[in-house]
């Protein structure tokens, strides 16, 4: 009897083989044997390994824009908006990203998803920080700030010894704040 496996129980399974062995180790075989199919099943999916890659890179950009869309941002107070970045940024697979982030630094076409997905958090940050701080400028630098620490702990995570994410983003929501303080004396 053949089991049968959905095109996103490929894509969830990449997305694991990633954090786990990073883009080097992410294979046709690798997935096949996870799920005790033959390579038939990959083909019937996908076609082709460029053809899964591009499925695959699509599956997570497009699950990062529903992410953001469906936090409603600016709905309610700028403080909500804050929590939700930040419960939003913990709950991310950051051993994934960390690797597609070394795969983009090698493949084109993983870079240009890597970056629009950049790009909308980037803007959604920047909006969100601009509601609290009110200065374009302010919220540019934070907005700055905010996503090289994210891509700076994705990054160094692995190699353990530093702060929890939970810990850096407080911090990073306090200096916020902060800007938001100093704008109301002024």
């Amino acid at each position: 009897m053949s089991r049968i496996v959905t095109r996103e129980q490929y894509f969830e399974s990449a997305l694991e083989a990633l954090a786990e062995l990073g883009f080097t180790g992410l294979n046709i075989g690798m997935m096949c044997k996870k799920f005790g199919v033959t390579s038939g099943s990959f083909y019937h999916h996908f076609g082709s390994w460029h053809g899964f890659v591009d499925a695959l890179l699509s599956y997570w950009e497009n699950r990062q824009v529903v992410i953001l869309r469906d936090v409603e941002f600016g709905a309610g107070p700028p403080e909500e908006d804050i929590e939700s970045l930040r419960r939003l940024t913990l709950g991310l697979h950051h051993e994934a990203e960390a690797a597609i982030r070394a795969w983009a630094a090698n493949d084109e076409s993983v870079r240009e998803v890597r970056n629009r997905v950049d790009d909308a958090r980037r803007k959604t940050v920047y909006k969100a920080v601009l509601r609290v701080v009110g200065d374009r400028a302010t919220a540019k630098v934070a907005t700055s700030l905010g996503m090289s620490m994210l891509v700076g702990y994705q990054q160094v995570a692995a190699d353990g010894g530093y702060a929890p994410l939970d810990k850096l983003l407080d911090e990073f929501v306090r200096l916020i704040y902060s800007h938001a303080e100093l704008a109301q004396r002024a």
